[in-house]
């Protein structure tokens, strides 16, 4: 095989699979985690043959979203830079990530745990350097610290999964108020 044929597969193999993470991100989102595999194919125009050349399991699926999440969330972070709100605006970013991804941790249920926590590690880091710069701005208030800002996530994203759709909006909103005022001062909260 020739290296430009090699080439053209391994770009295109490359492609299929990020057809079938945003077509996953996009099913989760809208079906919950029990979406039918063979529809993220269609949803991704790939065969199924692709998609489990590419995902073994569901749960292998949700987990590469999952994961490609927090890359999300450090990408966000560095843009970020040195940004006074940056805390805000990063917080911000997660609950959007979980709204929109409301069934992502039913998908993951008894997933390995340390990988769970090296992602946990990861979105840690990306937090520290801007909630020590909202602190020091009078953003957030003074007692907290990132781990209660990781105990925010799952609690958050509990109450959007559980959710009926018709009050969704509501609950969002609610939800999103409830935990900035936890953790941010009137100053760090908009206005």
């Amino acid at each position: 095989m020739s290296e430009d044929v090699q080439h053209t597969k391994r770009r295109d193999a490359a492609r299929n699979r990020e057809r079938l993470l945003t077509a996953a991100h996009r099913a989760f989102a809208e079906h919950g985690p029990g979406v039918a595999f063979e529809a993220i194919a269609r949803a991704a125009d790939v065969s199924r043959t692709t998609l489990y050349r590419n995902f073994a399991t569901r749960q292998e699926l949700a987990a590469t979203v999952y994961e490609d999440n927090v890359a999300r969330i450090e990408q966000h972070a560095d843009a970020l830079g040195e940004r006074a709100d940056g805390v805000v605006r990063l917080l911000d970013f997660v609950l959007d990530m979980q709204r929109d991804n409301r069934s992502l941790a039913h998908a993951l249920s008894g997933a390995d745990v340390a990988w769970l926590t090296g992602l946990s590690a990861r979105t840690v880091s990306a937090f520290r350097p801007h909630l020590e710069r909202g602190r020091a701005a009078g953003l957030v208030h003074p007692e907290v610290d990132v781990q209660d800002l990781m105990l925010a996530f799952p609690m958050a994203a509990g109450a959007m999964a559980d959710d009926d759709v018709v009050h969704r909006e509501q609950t969002d909103d609610r939800v999103r108020t409830l935990v900035h005022r936890a953790l941010f001062t009137d100053r760090g909260r908009p206005g």
